[in-house]
């Protein structure tokens, strides 16, 4: 590990789960908080932090050694690639000595006082401090980016999503054939089975 504390240039954020710590995938993994932060390509002080990080890889491993698939916290945006840059932090919670859980990652606001505990949206600006952990898998090498305090300069509220969002209300019972709107409606009082 790194005995330095990094920082994010200013970045954008996109799928943040600081507050309180998201379920991973493999259930055998503990919780983690998480926070992919997006740097535009075309900043001077995003790339400058890329190639800094990716210095940081070299200090840490070498040049020669195999690069795991997934051994960097950074990737291309899936959307826009060569305009953006996503940058993943992430912790894992975990139990103390005395049974309690870790509380994640120390969170202030623009004017440094403690964060009221606000669920942090998309399209909140923030600046993140960071340790970096490096390690050796069968696959190759690589690091991780633990975030240890996040200052949220710019604020946008969190907001559940509803996943049936853009559907419309029908009645009666839907089958794929037409009636203009791409839906039909069961007008019969025949039952369906």
């Amino acid at each position: 590990m790194a005995k330095d504390i990094f920082r994010t240039p200013l970045a954008e954020v996109r799928w943040a789960h600081l507050i309180s710590p998201r379920h991973q995938l493999d259930k055998s993994k503990p919780k983690a908080w998480t926070a992919d932060l997006l740097l535009a390509n075309s900043d001077e002080k995003a790339q400058s932090f890329l190639l800094a990080m990716e210095d940081q890889f070299i200090a840490l491993h070498g040049s020669r050694k195999r690069r795991a698939e997934k051994g960097f916290p950074w990737k291309p945006d899936k959307e826009k690639p060569s305009e953006i840059t996503v940058v993943r932090f992430k912790v894992p919670q975990f139990q103390r000595r005395d049974g309690s859980l870790s509380e994640g990652p120390r969170i202030v606001d623009a004017k440094k006082q403690p964060w009221d505990g606000a669920a942090i949206g998309n399209g909140s600006k923030v600046v993140v401090a960071f340790d970096i952990y490096d390690w050796d898998g069968e696959n190759g090498c690589g690091m991780t980016f633990q975030p240890r305090a996040v200052q949220v300069v710019e604020f946008v509220p969190y907001e559940q999503v509803d996943p049936t969002d853009g559907f419309e209300e029908v009645e009666g019972y839907t089958t794929g054939a037409g009636n203009g709107s791409g839906w039909a409606v069961e007008d019969d009082d025949e039952a369906p089975f």
